[in-house]
Formats: C-alpha cells, structure tokens, sequence
C-alpha cells in the first residue's frame, strides 16, 4: 500500500544559527513518502549558503527575494504543498525520528481527525530540556467542536501546541481558510479553531518535537511588545461576531461577557505583577495594550 504523502514545510528568515539542526532533523524522519519544502524568505544571513550545502531528492527550496512577512510566507509555502498532510517546522525547532511517521499512523486510525498532536519538549537555545508539555496526560481523540468551545470560552492555554507539533489534512486547507495575518502570536492557536470545526482533535502522549525558547523568537518578541494582548480581545471579536462560528462553536452572548472579563483580569494581574517586578517598561506597554484594545462589549 502507498504510503500517504506528507508535506514537511519549513519557512524561514534570519535563522541560519538553528536551520542546519531542522532540516537535519527533518531529514532523519523514518517516514519515506516526504517532501521537505524549505522557503527561505529573502533571509539576508549566511541561509542561503547554508542550504546550498544540502542535496536530497526529497528536499525542495524555494528563495524569495522579497520577504513575505511571517504570515503571507506561511500561507505561500501551504500553496507550494502537494501532500495529503500538511506538516510544520520552524526552523528553529527539532523533530523526533519517528514525528511523521507516528502522526501519520494516528491520523490514519482517526479518519475524522482535523488535527493530530503531541506532547512536545521545550528546549534552551542551546538544546537542553526546559520542560515538558502537552494535551493531557494520556494518548486521547477530543471531538473537535466541543474543544473549539473551550478554547473560546477560556481563552487560557495552547494545549494543542506550536505548527511544529502538528499535523493536518491538506483538504482541509479549502475549508479553513488560510492563516489570519491579522494575527502572529496567535495564528496558529486562531487556525487550529478553524479545524477543529470540521473534525476531530487527536493527541498522541509522546514528545515527537522540541520547540525552541530564545530572545530571538516570534514568541519573546510578542512577550516584549505585549501584541498577544491586542491578539486575544481581536480573536475573541471574530469568533463573537460571527454568527457562523457562534452556532458552530455553541457560544453564547454570557460567554462572551464572561470571557472577556477574565481575559482583561487576567491582563491586568499581569501588569500588577511586572510591575511588582520593576519591569515597568513592560508593565506600561501592556496597559497601553489593555487600554487600546478592540471594542468587544456592546
């Protein structure tokens, strides 16, 4: 029997420092039908000799000489996709061997499933273990709405995890749209919702990936500039405001004013506690944050 083929997509800009480590842990995946599509988004570092130094017939790069933006560059490697599953990797992080293979296998076993994903490792800039995370403590399938309307009605946690953690059929991408480049910090979180309406959520309780803590990331910048404030009141009005996603999701006008309270209690203990801290550069960012954000209650 063909084995289904897998789109592992890496995007990158400016991260030759960790990229050598991805591509090489992409192609250490035991799973045979893969392409490996790497989209070097007009990176001005030593990337692009980095990737002149690899040669593999399942390997593809593609060089842009106009930078896309994380989002947009996100979007366009999907449209360069030809496999069944789409499959992410920031190139900074790392897979395990067996990632592709094991997602796969439980995809396979769930046909109704919209989205697969792992307990995953974070790691230091250096690659020593911080932690590990994941969905629950045991291998589990979530019906996909009802764990949309979680989400939406606490707005608390990424239990699913990071691109690099997940797996998801290509079909879906018609259904789902694109990525929302109205969000960063939040749009793989925002795209996972969009799934999750159209099947189930399956979670495997094996660390098949590291995902990279540094200065550098997408993830402390959004921390420093504190853009996840104004990103979680705007996800909250594009699902609210919907009255698709409203019946979908089972979301209630008291969820919504429930919600939103907690998320700006939540947001204001924050700011209490940086500047507790002294961290008072922060703290006035985030109350900037908090006091521009999105009109939400009518």
């Amino acid at each position: 029997m063909t084995q289904s083929l897998v789109s592992l997509l890496i995007p990158t800009y400016n991260r030759a420092e960790f990229l050598g480590e991805a591509l090489d842990s992409a192609l250490a995946q035991d799973y045979d039908n893969l392409e490996i599509i790497v989209h070097d988004d007009a990176s001005t570092d030593s990337t692009p000799e980095l990737l002149a130094g690899y040669s593999d017939p399942r390997l593809r790069i593609i060089r842009t000489e106009d930078n896309h933006g994380m989002l947009p560059g996100w979007n366009y490697i999907v449209g360069e996709a030809k496999g069944d599953y789409i499959k992410f990797l920031a190139s900074d992080d790392l897979l395990e061997p067996t990632c592709v293979s094991e997602l796969v296998a439980a995809a396979l076993k769930h046909p109704n499933a919209a989205l697969i994903t792992s307990q995953r490792q974070f790691i230091d800039e250096s690659g020593e273990l911080v932690r590990i995370v994941g969905f629950g403590e045991k291998d589990q399938v979530v019906d996909g709405r009802d764990h949309a309307h979680w989400i939406l009605t606490n707005l608390r946690a990424n239990l699913i995890g990071e691109p690099t953690a997940t797996l998801y059929p290509r079909r879906l991408v018609k259904l789902a749209g694109e990525y929302d480049p109205t969000f960063s910090q939040f749009a793989d979180f925002e795209y996972w919702i969009r799934l999750l309406e159209h099947g189930d959520l399956v979670y495997i309780h094996k660390p098949l990936c590291s995902f990279r803590l540094h200065e550098g990331s997408s993830t402390s910048a959004a921390q420093r500039d504190g853009r996840f404030i104004t990103e979680i009141f705007t996800l909250i009005n594009k699902y609210y405001d919907s009255s698709h996603f409203q019946e979908v999701f089972s979301l209630s006008n008291q969820d919504r004013k429930d919600v939103t309270r907690q998320k700006t209690l939540d947001t204001l203990k924050n700011i209490k506690d940086l500047f507790l801290q002294g961290k008072l550069t922060r703290a006035f960012t985030y109350l900037s944050r908090l006091i521009t954000r999105p009109h939400i209650l009518r």
